[in-house]
């Protein structure tokens, strides 16, 4: 229970600080968290090659493909946020 609510704590203020870089005069300051997320998925697909040993290449490259997958929604979500502000003005 505690662990759902502080997730969402956390959800909400990082949205909120992409909203709060999106509305700075510097159009490029709302990237850098979307960009922030997809270092960290490029960097968790990189470990997963090191720390896991799958039986095959198939399946090793269907397991890149869904740490890749689910570790960018974030960034899909705050990229979202930054052309939804920026397709405003």
């Amino acid at each position: 229970m505690y662990r759902t609510i502080a997730l969402i704590v956390i959800l909400v203020l990082l949205f909120t600080l992409q909203v709060y870089l999106c509305k700075r005069e510097n159009k490029r300051t709302g990237l850098i968290l979307p960009a922030l997320t997809f270092l960290i998925s490029i960097l968790a697909v990189i470990g997963i090659h090191f720390y896991s040993a799958p039986p095959n290449l198939i399946s090793m490259i269907y397991l890149w493909l869904q740490v890749f997958i689910i570790m960018n929604v974030p960034t899909v979500i705050l990229a979202g946020i930054y052309i939804l502000y920026h397709g405003r003005r």
